[in-house]
């Protein structure tokens, strides 16, 4: 698979990076200044079409601005994230969900501070088996006027019977919008937004 870059800054340091990234099984992306994608790599687009989003592979992300693929709920904490690689000059690292609805699966993710304030994102897989327990989603449980509650970032969805209790329901991710709505769980809301 060819690269799907549409934009390559010019210099050795991104056409070595870019080199590596094209064969690398890591889901990698740049984001210029501005934050919007100059580079994704065949990863991302394999993971995009896996993951029923074909309207973010092959190059089409090219120009669109991160946060408008970013659940707004965490639009803040990556804000601040890239704020800070930027003005310490220091890799970031973070690990976290990303699960289907049949595998459990942990990334790892790195960004690092490229020439021209771009940004280079690696989100290498960790850990992936199928879910140990099933939650069904029962619509009386956890649907509220046709939409379900989902944590952007776990992906546990509300229950409206139980408002403080969030389960991992894997039938919920074959849901596409309007049918969901993000939120943040108790657990997240105090892990990505520690002062509030």
């Amino acid at each position: 698979m060819e690269s799907t870059s549409r934009f390559v800054p010019s210099g050795t340091q991104f056409r070595r990076i870019v080199s590596v990234l094209d064969r690398a099984p890591a889901i990698s992306y740049v984001l210029d200044s501005e934050l919007r994608f100059i580079y994704c790599n065949p990863a991302w687009d394999r993971f995009a079409l896996e993951n029923g989003a074909p309207e973010l592979a092959e190059g089409s992300a090219i120009g669109t601005e991160l946060f408008t693929v970013v659940p707004e709920v965490l639009t803040q904490f990556y804000s601040r994230i890239f704020e800070e690689v930027r003005r310490n000059k220091l890799v970031w690292s973070h690990v976290y969900e990303c699960s289907s609805p049949e595998q459990f699966r942990s990334f790892r993710m790195l960004i690092h501070l490229l020439a021209s304030q771009c940004l280079l994102v690696t989100n290498t897989l960790v850990v992936e088996r199928p879910h140990e327990v099933i939650v069904e989603g029962n619509a009386d449980v956890y649907v509220a006027r046709g939409i379900v509650c989902m944590c952007a970032h776990c992906r546990c969805s509300q229950r409206r019977d139980k408002p403080e209790q969030w389960d991992f329901v894997p039938e919920h991710f074959k849901i596409r919008p309007p049918g969901v709505s993000h939120g943040l769980c108790p657990v997240c809301r105090a892990y990505f937004y520690p002062s509030k």
